[in-house]
């Protein structure tokens, strides 16, 4: 039998995943209704949220270490489902290898572990970890580059947003349930290990993307781009809230963060449905379009999204927003507040303006019920969100405050007073061209994209090099080489086993 974790941890991530995955499967009835390679698309989505499942309940770091490889090889091919598009494949490809850089730090503490602690039982490693602060150290830094792949955090946060080739009700799947959410859990599991130092490079890491994807999804002319960079945004407040110490407000604002964005991405998915594009640029007046039921639903996840009272992203939002507030301390603290609301709140409003206001360029219609019932339901969820975030604040034995931070209320309002003023009122037009040139640099991901592909073209030329060197050398250098490769791999092998 299986070793299980049954704690509050466990369950409530399985609940995330099993009623999230139940939605998602129902609106792809609708959604791929059509579509070839439906029976292919069904095995992996249902494999996906499996291997997701068996991933939270893990009590066995080996057996949780192979689920979590699991997740990895399902998004990818469910990201490069229209395996016949180039972009497709290429993102596919892109997920898989980004996230196999992160899977090297969680292999190497697997294997730390093993060698170093004796046992591969989840809370016996807990345990001997407590009385080993240099090797706590060392596996929680790996721990941490595992979970930065698979969360797409700074510097491995690239492939989220090329993600978006895949299917849309895919897309909504890995940012609300399964994939992303896989590194939040990961550090939350291991939370009694991570040193002060791992926490405070946590801390950094997750601050920096935060700011960074949040000017990329303001920046974005991708309808599923934005949603994606704003899902690295949100992963990001997760994570400084465990660095901060708010371990419950992390978990609660997964479960927040997990309704209004499967609600979003679920919209997204029935607007590209009907007007066949996720050009920003030829999307408008949806509204007035006939997407009305669409357009209310969107407009209660970017409600919940930017933290507006009584969402459920007010109450979850404020507490870590007050956690990184008191772990910088004032006044720094109070700008990042302020900065981190503002533009939460500029570019959700942004998007939801772009796509639902103004005149539209053709008629919509909303008849697809297998698509509409999860979108409502969903809605509705995240209208009663406060009332679901209640038995969970009592599972992690905390309680949820309403409290207004006068500086996150200001970078709100602030926030949606520009996105009116730019997009809903067509104001500061010259400002917006001015900053176009910005806009594209920050939706390249800041040219990450660019430095990685230089690397890996120069690794690559210098083992093409390498190779033709071996074959057409010295034979008797070459077997040198090789002894000597294999010599220094045997001792490897014998120092971790």
């Amino acid at each position: 039998m299986l070793p299980v974790l049954a704690d509050s941890l466990s369950g409530f991530m399985l609940a995330v995943v099993c009623a999230l995955g139940f939605l998602i499967v129902v609106y792809s009835v609708g959604y791929m209704a059509g579509e070839d390679g439906f029976a292919r698309y069904y095995f992996f989505i249902l494999l996906f949220i499996g291997a997701m499942s068996g991933l939270v309940v893990s009590a066995d770091i080996v057996l949780l270490y192979l689920f979590w490889e699991l997740v990895g090889v399902c998004s990818a091919m469910l990201i490069s489902f229209w395996w016949e598009k180039p972009e497709a494949r290429r993102a596919g490809l892109k997920a898989f290898t980004v996230t196999r850089i992160g899977d090297i730090g969680f292999l190497a503490a697997l294997a730390l572990v093993v060698h170093s602690v004796g046992t591969t039982s989840i809370p016996g490693i807990i345990q001997a970890l407590s009385t080993d602060s240099s090797l706590a150290g060392l596996i929680g830094a790996l721990l941490l580059l595992a979970a930065a792949g698979k969360s797409a955090q700074f510097p491995l946060l690239v492939w989220l947003p090329d993600a978006m080739e895949g299917p849309t009700s895919v897309s909504a799947l890995i940012h609300a349930a399964t994939m992303v959410k896989a590194g939040v859990y990961l550090l939350s599991r291991f939370y009694p290990t991570l040193t002060v130092e791992v926490r405070e490079l946590l801390f950094w890491l997750a601050l920096a993307t935060a700011f960074m994807s949040a000017v990329s999804a303001l920046a974005s002319y991708d309808l599923k781009r934005v949603l994606a960079f704003s899902t690295v945004n949100h992963l990001a407040l997760m994570f400084l809230a465990l660095a901060a110490g708010a371990w419950a407000a992390a978990q609660l604002h997964l479960l927040s963060h997990s309704l209004f964005k499967a609600l979003l991405f679920l919209c997204a998915g029935l607007i590209t449905h009907e007007v066949g594009t996720r050009n920003l640029d030829e999307i408008s007046g949806l509204w007035k379009a006939g997407l009305r039921l669409t357009g209310a639903a969107f407009l209660i996840g970017a409600l919940s999204l930017a933290g507006v009272p009584p969402f459920p992203g007010f109450f979850t939002k404020e507490a870590v927003l007050e956690a990184v507030a008191e772990h910088l301390m004032k006044p720094v603290g109070e700008v990042v507040v302020l900065l981190v609301s503002f533009l939460s709140s500029a570019y959700i409003f942004r998007l939801f303006l772009r796509v639902f206001a103004g005149e539209p360029q053709r008629e919509c219609e909303e008849h697809n019920l297998w698509m509409l019932v999860p979108i409502a339901a969903l809605a509705v969820a995240t209208l009663a969100g406060a009332l679901l975030l209640l038995p969970a604040a009592e599972l992690f034995a905390t309680h949820l405050e309403a409290k207004l931070d006068v500086w996150a209320v200001l970078g709100l309002v602030a926030g949606a007073a520009l996105a009116y003023a730019v997009w809903g009122r067509g104001l500061l037009a010259g400002l917006r061209a001015v900053l176009k040139p910005l806009a594209g640099f920050a939706d390249r991901v800041y040219l990450l994209d660019d430095l990685y592909t230089w690397i890996a073209q120069q690794v690559s030329q210098r083992l093409s090099y390498a190779a033709t060197r071996l074959q057409q050398g010295n034979p008797a250098v070459n077997v040198l080489w090789l002894l000597g490769l294999l010599i220094v791999f045997s001792i490897i092998i014998l120092a971790v086993v």
